[in-house]
C-alpha cells in the first residue's frame, strides 16, 4: 500500500507573510488572469487572455509556452479560466470559456515537464472551474450548464453533477497571505495562488508606478512557534549518509527516490509514503518513509534525498541519507536511530 503526499512537508512551519521575501519578479507581456502552484512546489502555471505558461519556482525561469486554447472561428488564443496541477504534479489542466466564441476544446490536460497535450477534452461547452479527484486519476471541470469529471486514463464522461465538488476546489488563503505582504502599495493583484505547503505565494499584478504587469513570487518566513514545533519533531536526529546511486540526475525527484529506493524491502504490506518540499535554498527535498517491514529487526526505513536544480528543467541528487526504527531496541518503537537494532 501507497500514501503519496506531496505537498505536505513533515513539520512544515507555518507562514509569516508579513516578513515575506520577494523571491523573482518577472515581467509580464499582458495580465495573467489564473494562477496555479503545483503541489511539490516546483512550478507555477500562469494564465492570461492570451497566453499560458509554465515556470520554474527555483529559478524563476519560463519552461513552457503551451499551446493555450483557440478556437475554429478566430486567430486569436482564448482566455484562460482555470488552472489546477494533479496531485503529483504530472499533469496541468487548463479551461477555457469565452461568451459567443465556440472553443475547439474546453478542457485540455498537459505534461508541465514537457509542454506536451495529453488529451483535449470538453469539446465547445466552455468551462471555468476545475479541480483533481485526490488521487489523480479523474478531473472535475464546469463546462456548459452543469459538471463533468473525466477519466484521464480514457477521456470519456464518468459522473456528472450541478458543479464541482467543493472539497475537491479546496479554499484559498491567497488573498489573505496577499493582504499581509509588506508591500501594501503595489496594489490590487489580478490573479493570486499559494501553494499547498504554504510557503509560496504567486502574486500577478500592475503596480501603479511600473509600465508593464508582473508576476511575483513570495517566499514566506517561518514563524517562531512553528520553527519551534519543527525543531521538536524528531526529525533532526542523525542519519547515515549513502553513496549516491548510479542514476542520479531526473526531471522528477520523487520518481527517481521511488526508483531506486522505494522497492528495497518489497512485502505486500509496507506501507510507503513520499513528501517533498522546496527548500529556501532552492534545493528540493524528498523524504521517503518504508514501513512495517518485512524484517525481523526493521521496523522503518527514512530517506532523504537532496536535489539541486540543474539546467532544462533537471535535478540533480545531490546527498542521500537513511535511518530506521526496530522492533526491538535500542529506542523505542517510534524513536528513529542510526544504531544497530536487536
Amino acid at each position: 500500500m501507497a500514501a503519496m503526499l506531496p505537498a505536505l512537508a513533515q513539520g512544515a512551519a507555518a507562514a509569516d507573510w508579513q516578513a515575506a521575501d520577494i523571491q523573482h519578479e518577472l515581467e509580464l507581456e499582458e495580465s495573467a488572469i489564473q494562477l496555479a502552484l503545483s503541489p511539490d512546489g516546483m512550478r507555477l502555471a500562469s494564465g492570461s487572455e492570451s497566453s499560458l505558461k509554465v515556470w520554474e519556482i527555483a529559478t524563476g525561469r519560463l519552461k513552457q509556452q503551451l499551446d493555450g486554447h483557440r478556437s475554429p472561428e478566430v486567430e486569436w488564443m482564448l482566455p484562460v479560466t482555470g488552472l489546477a496541477f494533479s496531485p503529483d504534479g504530472s499533469v496541468l489542466a487548463s479551461t477555457s470559456w469565452n461568451p459567443g466564441v465556440i472553443p475547439k476544446a474546453s478542457l485540455k490536460l498537459w505534461d508541465p515537464a514537457t509542454g506536451e497535450l495529453l488529451r483535449s477534452l470538453a469539446g465547445s461547452l466552455g468551462c471555468r472551474e476545475v479541480a483533481f479527484t485526490a488521487y489523480g486519476e479523474s478531473v472535475w471541470a464546469a463546462c456548459g450548464r452543469d459538471a463533468q469529471r473525466y477519466s484521464l486514463a480514457t477521456g470519456e464522461v464518468v459522473e456528472r453533477a450541478g458543479q464541482v465538488p467543493e472539497g475537491l476546489l479546496t479554499a484559498s488563503n491567497a488573498e489573505a497571505a496577499a493582504d499581509e505582504l509588506p508591500m501594501p502599495r503595489q496594489g490590487p493583484p489580478t490573479a493570486l495562488a499559494v501553494s499547498e505547503e504554504g510557503t509560496h505565494l504567486a502574486w500577478a499584478g500592475r503596480p501603479p508606478t511600473y509600465p508593464s504587469p508582473i508576476l511575483r513570487i513570495w517566499l514566506a518566513a517561518a514563524t517562531a512557534d512553528a520553527a519551534a514545533v519543527d525543531q521538536s519533531s524528531g526529525d533532526e536526529a542523525d542519519y547515515l549518509v549513502l553513496d549516491l546511486p548510479g542514476e542520479t540526475v531526473a526531471r522528477d525527484p520523487v520518481t527517481l527516490a521511488r526508483e531506486h529506493y522505494s522497492r528495497e524491502l518489497p512485502n505486500p504490506v509496507t506501507v510507503e509514503q513520499i513528501e517533498q518540499r522546496m527548500l529556501e535554498s532552492g534545493e528540493v527535498r524528498v523524504m521517503l518513509t518504508l514501513s512495517n517491514l518485512k524484517d525481523d529487526a526493521l521496523r522503518a526505513w527514512r530517506y532523504r534525498l537532496t536535489f539541486e536544480p540543474r539546467e532544462e528543467g533537471l535535478w540533480e541528487l545531490v546527498r542521500v541519507e537513511r535511518k530506521h526504527q526496530c522492533w526491538r531496541g535500542p529506542t523505542e518503537p517510534e524513536e528513529w536511530t542510526t544504531q544497530l537494532c536487536i
